[in-house]
């Protein structure tokens, strides 16, 4: 299998307070440091993986001296979803470990399940060609250490270190769909502990229920990570589709939160615990759920499959990972979400259009308000008055690029396009200004070939599908 989804372990580590001297803001989890991950993809020939979760166990660092024991920076277990982190970062844990020189690090895994749209033309792993279907591979073993440049590293008084780690599915993805995980050091970061307002992680796609509220700072939890997370706003904060909540406020403020809310947030966090909201996106009031997912077919105008890569609170009747059908309720509501619309106001809607069932499309992520949830042979069917379109992520060739308008032409690579009903075989990306661009610098960097990761909004238009971004990657290596 040849993928390769490389992320970033981001170890932001400041040591004890015993060790460190002087002064650290208490964190969540006392004096304790960032874990993230950044999930890039290039999927298989033939089979796309919409949905891949594990559980990631353990992390800790190895002191030169092997007579020290090993420094724990993980004490509870957290599930990730890769499959969505293309272009985003999941932050993981706080942990700390005291100054030293290191050698290595190691990573535990746990359970995992995958989720794959089978194109191949033969079957995999009991997978049927033309098939989406749920596994659960296990690893195999179960750690990696990770040895090799920079290590060692040496952690010192009053510093913060971040390293940047490449997981390698191509090499460790057997045939058999068991996993034995490869990983590698990309990067090293290091500054030093007072530099308090340098941002050393951005976590994207952070979402869950508000459960406190307090001055200027409100505690979201997720409910796949089981994590709190106490997040400080300030009047930069940015607060997106708070008019759906019934807030009056213009523009929307911290005021329009409100507990029990479902949000998306977009995290800046500083290697020490401090966590400051850069976007506050309103998805449901309270006592409503949330269920996200990928289009993987489009039966009709009023029903359409999705594999479910989240759902806030959990929903009876469905998991994460599970293929659903879903039947939109006779004048349901369709919007889009203004993640990708930035600070400046958005872009221009026109020529692009989420207002039916008629301008659904295999790809697009979208969010949903459950509704009725039955089952039937073991699929679950959920009716919904509500489809919002969502940023999807998606990997593909660069074919043409035009300079003067800063569209791209991109050859997706994942079987989800070039397996659908018509093929879609090319998608016109288009790029919105203060692009975030990641491991290259501009568009006159990218040649034709290279192979790019992009966010955004996809459009079903004519002759070709839309995507509209502010966020593309360049996938180093592939």
């Amino acid at each position: 299998m040849s993928r390769k989804l490389p992320f970033a372990l981001t170890l932001a580590s400041c040591v004890l307070m015993a060790a460190c001297g002087g002064s650290m803001k208490p964190s969540p989890t006392g004096n304790g440091v960032p874990v993230s991950l950044a999930i890039r993809d290039t999927p298989p020939n033939g089979v796309a993986v919409l949905f891949f979760e594990a559980s990631i166990t353990g992390v800790s660092l190895q002191p030169t001296d092997s007579k020290k024991p090993a420094v724990s920076l993980m004490t509870t277990p957290v599930e990730v979803e890769f499959g969505h982190l293309q272009t985003d970062t999941a932050f993981l844990n706080l942990g700390s470990a005291a100054p030293d020189d290191y050698q290595n690090a190691t990573l535990t895994f746990g359970n995992a399940v995958l989720t794959i749209v089978n194109h191949s033309g033969k079957s995999i792993s009991g997978c049927n060609d033309n098939s989406v279907c749920e596994l659960t591979p296990s690893f195999n073993p179960t750690t990696a250490t990770v040895t090799g440049a920079p290590f060692p590293i040496t952690i010192s008084q009053k510093s913060v270190v971040g390293i940047e780690l490449d997981f390698d599915v191509a090499a460790s993805v057997q045939n058999d769909l068991s996993i034995n995980p490869t990983v590698t050091v990309k990067n090293l970061i290091q500054r030093d502990d007072s530099d308090e307002n340098q941002e050393m992680e951005k976590a994207d796609e952070i979402d869950g229920k508000v459960t406190m509220l307090g001055t200027n700072q409100f505690t979201l939890m997720n409910e796949r990570s089981g994590q709190s997370f106490t997040i400080t706003v300030d009047n930069n904060t940015m607060y997106e589709d708070f008019d759906r909540s019934g807030c009056t406020a213009s523009p929307p403020d911290f005021t329009c939160v409100q507990a029990g809310q479902i949000l998306d947030v977009e995290l800046s966090e500083n290697g020490m615990g401090s966590m400051l909201a850069k976007r506050v996106e309103f998805e449901e009031g309270a006592n409503h759920q949330v269920l996200k997912g990928t289009i993987t077919s489009v039966d009709s105008a009023t029903q359409f499959h999705m594999v479910v890569f989240n759902e806030e609170p959990a929903v009876s009747g469905i998991d994460e990972g599970s293929v659903v059908t879903v039947t939109i309720a006779p004048n349901a509501t369709f919007q889009v979400g203004r993640e990708e619309m930035g600070e400046d106001g958005g872009f221009d809607m026109s020529g692009f259009s989420f207002s039916s069932g008629a301008d659904l499309l295999v790809g697009q992520d979208v969010q949903i308000r459950p509704g009725t949830v039955s089952s039937s042979g073991g699929q679950a069917t959920v009716t919904t008055d509500l489809v919002r379109l969502w940023p999807s992520q998606i990997t593909g060739q660069v074919s043409n690029i035009d300079q003067s308008t800063g569209n791209v032409t991109l050859t997706p690579t994942s079987a989800l396009f070039t397996g659908a009903m018509p093929p879609i075989t090319t998608i016109k990306v288009v790029t919105l200004s203060n692009m975030n661009e990641e491991d290259f610098s501009g568009l006159g960097s990218l040649t034709v070939g290279s192979t790019v990761s992009v966010k955004g909004l996809l459009f079903n238009t004519s002759p070709t599908p839309t995507l509209v971004t502010r966020t593309m990657r360049e996938e180093q290596g592939d």
